[in-house]
């Protein structure tokens, strides 16, 4: 008897050690990702180029939980007096979070869990290609993935509680797209708990799974269910959060086309041509391009899984808000995971003859993209300059410690951040003054203006303090007003 093994069980074999060498591949490039991003998102913090909206206010809200004072505030929203930071968006996500903040309570433990979550939505994406596309194709994606515009940009713009949807959004689709329904309900409730939007997203889950998928029990359950959240977060939940005042993101930043939900359907019904222009505008077609050019724009090719883009996409080019339509703030992040799962679905789908050249295409597009318009190391917009200190930071620092560390804190520019940790902290470019014991200005803040930054310091001496520190473009200023 032949002692060889069975030719389909050495291609079997081989398969499997094939399959498991892309595994670890894919882990050792996130793993890349994760050590590489986490040190440049700790260095912007550390050499002041972190900024109060929104690193020092999320710092100082899991700060105040530390003790004993969940999720207060006096920056969100700009409103100075202590607060319920879930009373603006509501991410309960964040007692997930907070034991890892306990043990390290500083700006950059949030700095680093934003780059884990980023780093772990490519293993759900990964798994997807497995499924979708023959052996070779994962490991391309989990490249395309890294090189998507927003995902770099939001990783080094501060933290994000809406950064963190990224991974159980992707993980959602995954799990769909395999049949696993529980763990698909699963992984999407857990995306309901990062923001408000995820409702709207988990809106054309349920009709993906209704429409595309055939399964009515499911996909009216999700559909029915999201929008029911989702109504129920924004005129309930936030509002109890918030002492009675109402979600304020919507009427304010979709006023051109109808300022609610209704009054933007009425709006596409009695007139069109008003949507029509507050969409078709520059920069939010190069927006778009800059989501859909790295992909070549294959979800639309993605049949009705396509339909999952349209919800986020439709309420960030509707907004009247800048910076919902750019691909370098925290707002598209929930499009990372649609927008690159749908392409491989879409790829999926086109004969096998094209596939290869695509998705060679993919890389390339990703690539140059990336280099002329990304946040990659290799980047042309990337700079170096934010991951050092500037001299005169260096210089300016030590009188920080002047101040005590329950003093009441009014700061501009990347101080808020440095000094978060504490009851009472404002950003003086949003709230000014207010009843602040120690002021610290900064004329970054001003355009590194030094006309303007002398009125500055002049318009707050008038206000009865007194400069006792001095920079290049820096100034620590008190009062002599006794503690509130």
């Amino acid at each position: 008897m032949s002692s060889r093994a069975p030719r389909g069980g050495v291609i079997a074999t081989a398969s499997r050690l094939a399959a498991r060498r892309e595994g670890r591949i894919v882990l050792a490039v996130a793993a890349l990702y994760f050590v590489l991003y986490s040190t440049l998102a700790a260095l912007r913090h550390e050499s002041y180029h972190s900024l109060g909206f929104d690193l020092g206010l999320f710092d100082q809200a899991f700060w105040n939980t530390t003790q004993g004072r969940p999720f207060e505030s006096t920056m969100s929203q700009a409103l100075p007096v202590p607060h319920s930071l879930l009373g603006d968006h509501f991410s309960p996500i964040f007692w997930v979070i907070v034991p890892f903040y306990f043990a390290f309570p500083h700006p950059e433990t949030l700095a680093v869990v934003q780059t884990f979550c980023l780093a772990l939505g490519a293993w759900p994406l990964y798994l997807l290609a497995k499924l979708k596309l023959p052996s070779g194709y994962a490991i391309a994606w989990t490249v395309v993935y890294f090189l998507f515009l927003p995902v770099a940009y939001i990783n080094l713009f501060d933290f994000h509680e809406v950064a963190l949807a990224v991974a159980p959004l992707a993980f959602a689709l995954y799990f769909l797209e395999a049949g696993r329904r529980w763990w698909f309900v699963a992984s999407l409730a857990v995306a309901f708990l990062v923001k408000e939007e995820m409702g709207l997203v988990g809106v054309a889950f349920g009709a993906y799974a209704l429409i595309g998928k055939r399964d009515w029990k499911l996909g009216l359950g999700v559909l029915a269910g999201s929008a029911v959240a989702f109504a129920a977060i924004i005129q309930i939940v936030i509002p109890f959060f918030a002492g009675g005042r109402s979600y304020p993101y919507i009427a304010e930043r979709y006023a051109d086309v109808g300022g609610s939900p209704l009054g933007i359907i009425r709006t596409a019904f009695t007139n069109p041509l008003r949507i029509v222009r507050a969409v078709l505008q520059a920069k939010k077609v190069f927006f778009v391009v800059g989501l859909f050019g790295p992909v070549l724009g294959l979800s639309a090719l993605a049949g009705w899984s396509a339909i999952l883009v349209l919800p986020s996409l439709a309420y960030l080019v509707l907004s009247n808000y800048g910076p919902q339509f750019s691909y370098t703030s925290q707002y598209s992040a929930p499009l990372i995971p649609l927008i690159v799962g749908t392409s491989i679905i879409a790829l999926s789908r086109l004969p096998d003859a094209w596939r290869r050249p695509l998705m060679a295409a993919v890389l390339v597009s990703s690539l140059g993209l990336s280099w002329a318009f990304g946040d990659m190391p290799f980047s042309r917009k990337f700079d170096p300059g934010q991951y050092r200190t500037e001299a005169r930071y260096a210089a300016f620092t030590p009188s920080l410690a002047m101040i005590p560390h329950d003093a009441r804190v009014s700061a501009e520019n990347g101080f808020p951040s440095q000094l978060s940790e504490r009851r009472y902290i404002y950003d003086y470019s949003f709230e000014g003054v207010v009843d602040a014991q120690w002021v610290i200005l900064d004329y970054a803040a001003l355009g590194h203006s030094q006309a303007l930054f002398d009125e500055e310091v002049a318009k707050v001496e008038a206000e009865g303090y007194v400069l006792v520190a001095s920079g290049e473009g820096l100034a620590l200023l008190t009062n002599t007003r006794p503690s509130a």
